[in-house]
C-alpha cells in the first residue's frame, strides 16, 4: 500500500524523490548547452519508444482476441456480450494459465511458456467457440462496437505512455517495490518468484498483476524497465475501455433510441473515470494563482493551498498534486488520474480492469434471465470456470477487492431473488447455495497462491477517533458525484417510497449498531465525531433515494435505469461502511481500508454516471433543456468538468521535472546510482535468482536502497523492512539487520558472518560505503572479485572451513 510516509512534502522518501528530481534536472540542463546535443539525447528515446509501444500493443492485441469468445459467453446477457471486456478476461486466461503451470513446475517460467499459455487461451475459446457457435454470430453483430473499442484502446495506450515517457522514474513512493515485483517474475523459473528482499522467502504478496505485467512485456520483448510505463498505460486504457462498455450495457439495457445515447454513455464514463478529480485539486490550482487563499485553506487539508507561484500555469510546488490524496487525516484518497499520471503499476490500479468485470457480472445478474440455481452451474460448466476465474483473478491480482466486489455481486443476486418473489430468508439460502459452487471453485483455482502467501494476521474494527468531516469529504467526492447528478436532474426518475425507507431504515440501523459498539468507548466517539455526522446522515439519505429511484424503475421494468441506479448505490454504500468499519491491520487505523474502497467506488461511480447520462440523452426532449433542472444540470457538468484541469495540470507538472523522456523506468539510476545498472546486469546474466545473494546494505521503505536486486530480482538478506512485515507475520527483520551489520561492519570475521547468514555475493556501492564509510571495501580484501567497476564491487564469499 501507499503509506502517508512516502509524502514528498513530509517524510525521508521525500528528500529522495526531490534528490532525484534535482539531479536529473541538473543533467538535463547540461544538455542544453549543445542543441545538436540535445536533439540526439531526445530523439534517441522517442524512436525506440515507439517501437516498444507498438509491440507492446500488438500484444495486448493478441491477448484481448483470446478473450473474445470466453467474454461473449460469459456475458450474453448484455447487449454488446463482453467485447469491451476481452482485453482484461484475454490476459486474466493466458495469465493464470502460465502462472499455475509454472507453480506446479509443469514448464519453467519463461516466453516459451507464456506463449504455450497464449496458444492454449486461444484454443479453449476455440474449443468453446465450436461448442457454442451462437458466440461467433453475437461477436459479428457486434463489430462495429468491438472496432470503436479498440480505437478507443490505441488512443488512450498511446496517450498514457506519452504522459508516461515524460516521467518514466520508478523512484519514489512504492514504485522501487513494483518494479521488484515485475524483475522478480521476469527472472524467476517457478511460481511464486524468490523475494529480492528477503532471502530464503518467496514473495509474500498478491502478485498476478504484475505477473500479467511480464506476460506482456514477453510477448513485446520487452524488459522490466520499459514493462513498468507500459502496463501502467496499458491498464488505465483497458481499464477505461472496460467502464466505457459497462456503461454501453447499462443504458442499452434501457432500450437505447438514439445513437449518441452509447456515444455519451461510453464517453462519459471514460471522462469520469480517467479526467475528473476532487475539487482539492482545482483549489490547488487556484490557490497557487493567488485567488482565494484564504477561504481554501479554510478546507482544512495540509499544504492546499500550495504556496503562491506558478509555472506555465500550474503551480510550481514540487508535487503539489500529491495533496489532492491526503484530503483526509491518515488516509490515502487515491483516484485514477492520479494513479495512472503518479505511473505506479501497484496492485490496486492492475486489479481496476477486473473489478470492472466483476460489475459487469452483478449488472448481469441483476438484469436476470437465468435461473439463480446452484443446478444452473452444472448445466453451463464453462460459465461456472469463467465466472470463478474472475474472482481468482481478483483474489490473486489485489486481495482487498475480492471482499468488495463480492458484496457488491451477491447483492445483485439478492436483488434479483426478491424481484422473483423470494421471500428474504429464503433468497439468502438460495444465493448461498447458488454463490457457493463459484466461490469454492475460486478458491481451488487462486489456492496455489493464497497457500504460499503469510500476511500478519487481520480482523474487522469499529472505526473510532478518525472520521470523514463534511467539508473535507466534499472537497473529494462531491466532483465524482456530480456527472450522476446532473443525469438524475434531467432524468427525474419515479420515486419509490416504500424501498426508500427500507434502504434508510437499513442503513440508519448500521449507524445505530456501530454507535452502540462504539459509544461505551471512553475516547468519547460519540461527540468527537462532531460534524462527521452530517457525512453518515447524507450517505443514509444517497442510499434511500437511490433506492426509491431503482426500486421504480425495476417496477417499470426499467432494467437499464434501475441497474445504474443501483451501481451508484453501491458505490455510496461502500463509501458508507468506510465511516463504520476498518480492516484493521498492521497500521491501525483505516488508511489501507479507505485507500482500497474508494477507489473501487470511484470505479463504480464513474460507471453509473456514465449510464446515466447515456439514459439522459436518449430521453430527454428538447423542451427539458429549457427548464431550471436542466440549468441546476449544466451548473453540475461544469463543475465536474472544471475539476478536469487537476489532472491536466499534474501532466503539465510531470513534464516539468526534468526527467529525461523515455520508458525505461530505470534509466534515472544512470545519474542517480551511477554504475548499479551494469552491476545489476552482471547479477541478473550471471547468478541464479534461487540460489544466489547478493548482500547490499538494507534500505528502510521508501529509500532508494536495494537497487540491484530490485534491478535483478536476485535476493538481498534485508530491502523495505517495514514492507515485509506488512506481508509476512514472521518476517525476521530484526534478525537479518543485524546480519547485514556483521558483514559490513561487525566486529568478527566477515566471511564467517556472510557464510553463517547464506550470502554468496556481497556488494559494496556508492549507498554502502555511504553508510559505512569508504574504508569497508577493506573488509573484504583477499576475496575473490567477481565483478568491478568504477562505482563499485562484487566479492564473492570465500567457501571457508566447513
Amino acid at each position: 500500500m501507499r503509506a502517508n510516509s512516502a509524502c514528498p512534502s513530509d517524510s525521508s522518501a521525500s528528500a529522495n524523490v526531490r534528490a532525484t528530481w534535482r539531479r536529473s534536472t541538473r543533467a538535463h540542463s547540461c544538455s542544453r548547452c549543445s542543441p545538436t546535443r540535445r536533439r540526439r539525447g531526445r530523439s534517441g528515446p522517442r524512436v525506440g519508444a515507439a517501437g516498444s509501444v507498438a509491440s507492446w500493443y500488438l500484444a495486448s492485441l493478441a491477448v484481448a482476441a483470446t478473450g473474445l469468445i470466453p467474454g461473449a459467453h460469459l456475458f450474453d446477457r448484455l447487449p454488446t456480450r463482453g467485447v469491451l471486456y476481452a482485453r482484461a478476461l484475454g490476459l486474466l486466461l493466458t495469465t493464470w494459465l502460465a502462472w499455475t503451470a509454472a507453480r506446479f513446475g509443469l514448464v519453467p517460467w519463461g516466453t516459451p511458456l507464456v506463449a504455450l499459455a497464449l496458444g492454449l487461451a486461444a484454443g479453449l475459446g476455440a474449443a468453446l467457440a465450436w461448442r457454442r457457435p451462437e458466440a461467433i454470430r453475437a461477436l459479428r453483430a457486434q463489430g462495429l462496437t468491438l472496432l470503436a473499442g479498440e480505437v478507443t484502446f490505441l488512443a488512450l495506450f498511446v496517450l498514457l505512455a506519452l504522459m508516461r515517457m515524460q516521467a518514466p522514474a520508478a523512484s519514489g513512493t512504492e514504485k522501487p517495490m513494483d518494479l521488484m515485483l515485475i524483475t522478480a517474475v521476469h527472472q524467476a523459473t517457478t511460481m511464486p518468484p524468490p523475494d529480492p528482499w528477503l532471502a530464503g522467502y518467496d514473495v509474500s504478496y498478491y502478485h498476478l498483476g504484475h505477473v500479467g505485467a511480464d506476460v506482456l512485456a514477453r510477448l513485446a520483448h520487452q524488459q522490466p524497465g520499459v514493462a513498468f510505463n507500459l502496463v501502467t498505460a496499458s491498464t488505465g486504457a483497458t481499464a477505461a475501455v472496460a467502464v466505457a462498455g459497462l456503461a454501453v450495457d447499462l443504458a442499452a439495457l434501457a432500450g437505447l433510441r438514439r445513437r449518441i445515447a452509447r456515444w455519451t454513455a461510453g464517453g462519459v464514463a471514460i471522462v469520469s473515470l480517467l479526467l475528473v478529480a476532487p475539487l482539492v485539486g482545482l483549489a490547488s490550482v487556484a490557490g497557487a494563482h493567488g485567488v482565494a487563499r484564504d477561504a481554501i485553506a479554510k478546507l482544512g487539508v495540509e499544504g492546499v493551498p500550495p504556496p503562491a507561484g506558478t509555472a506555465g500555469f500550474v503551480p510550481d510546488t514540487f508535487w503539489w498534486w500529491w495533496r489532492t490524496t491526503r484530503v483526509l487525516p491518515r488516509t490515502i484518497t487515491e483516484y485514477p488520474a492520479f494513479t495512472l499520471l503518479l505511473g505506479d503499476p501497484h496492485a490496486h490500479l492492475l486489479g481496476m480492469p477486473l473489478a470492472v468485470l466483476v460489475l459487469a457480472l452483478a449488472a448481469q445478474v441483476f438484469a436476470g434471465g437465468r435461473p439463480l440455481t446452484w443446478r444452473g452451474w452444472l448445466h453451463d460448466p464453462a460459465r461456472l470456470l469463467l465466472t470463478a476465474l474472475l474472482f481468482a483473478g481478483v483474489v490473486m491480482t489485489n486481495a482487498w477487492d475480492v471482499v468488495t466486489l463480492g458484496m457488491v455481486w451477491a447483492a445483485a443476486a439478492l436483488l434479483a431473488a426478491a424481484r422473483a418473489g423470494w421471500r428474504p430468508p429464503a433468497s439468502l439460502m438460495l444465493i448461498a447455495r447458488w454463490g457457493a459452487i463459484p466461490a469454492g471453485v475460486a478458491l481451488a483455482l487462486a489456492w496455489p497462491l493464497l497457500g504460499r502467501l503469510d500476511p500478519p494476521p487481520t480482523s474487522l474494527a469499529l472505526i473510532t477517533g478518525e472520521h470523514s468531516d463534511s467539508v473535507r469529504w466534499l472537497a473529494f467526492w462531491l466532483a465524482p458525484a456530480l456527472p450522476a447528478a446532473a443525469a438524475l436532474l434531467l432524468l427525474r426518475p419515479r420515486f419509490d417510497r416504500r424501498a426508500a425507507s427500507f434502504a434508510g431504515g437499513a442503513a440508519a440501523l448500521a449507524v445505530t449498531g456501530w454507535a452502540i459498539g462504539a459509544g461505551g468507548r471512553p475516547s468519547g466517539e460519540l461527540a468527537a465525531r462532531g460534524n462527521g455526522w452530517l457525512v453518515l446522515a447524507g450517505l443514509v439519505c444517497v442510499i434511500a433515494l437511490l433506492a426509491g429511484w431503482a426500486r421504480a424503475a425495476d417496477e417499470a421494468r426499467d432494467r437499464g435505469l434501475s441497474s445504474a441506479l443501483l451501481l451508484a448505490g453501491a458505490a455510496t454504500a461502500l463509501v458508507f461502511l468506510t465511516e463504520l468499519v476498518r480492516v484493521d491491520d498492521s497500521f491501525g487505523n483505516r488508511l489501507n481500508t479507505v485507500f482500497k474502497i474508494w477507489l473501487v467506488a470511484w470505479v463504480a461511480l464513474a460507471t453509473s454516471a456514465g449510464a446515466l447520462a447515456g439514459i439522459a440523452a436518449d430521453r430527454i426532449e428538447a423542451a427539458a433543456w429549457r427548464s431550471w433542472r436542466a440549468g441546476l444540470a449544466a451548473a453540475c457538468a461544469l463543475v465536474a468538468a472544471a475539476s478536469t484541469l487537476t489532472p491536466l495540470a499534474m501532466a503539465v507538472s510531470r513534464t516539468q521535472e526534468g526527467q529525461k523522456p523515455g520508458l525505461d523506468a530505470t534509466a534515472y539510476l544512470e545519474a542517480e546510482q551511477p554504475g548499479i545498472r551494469p552491476a545489476a546486469a552482471w547479477v541478473r546474466t550471471t547468478l541464479d535468482p534461487r540460489h544466489a545473494v547478493v548482500l547490499q546494505s538494507a534500505g528502510d521503505s521508501y529509500s532508494e536502497g536495494n537497487q540491484l536486486s530490485v534491478l535483478s530480482g536476485v535476493p538481498t538478506l534485508l530491502g523495505w523492512p517495514g514492507h515485509e512485515r506488512q506481508w509476512r507475520g514472521d518476517a525476521p527483520t530484526a534478525a537479518r539487520r543485524d546480519e547485514v551489520e556483521a558483514v559490513y561492519a561487525g566486529a568478527g570475521d566477515p566471511g564467517e558472518a556472510a557464510r553463517a547468514a547464506g550470502v554468496t555475493h556481497v556488494y559494496v556501492g556508492t549507498l554502502e560505503r555511504d553508510e559505512y564509510g569508504f574504508g569497508v571495501t577493506a573488509r573484504f580484501a583477499g576475496w575473490r572479485v567477481a565483478y568491478r567497476d568504477e562505482y563499485g564491487t562484487i566479492f564473492e564469499v570465500p567457501e571457508g572451513a566447513r
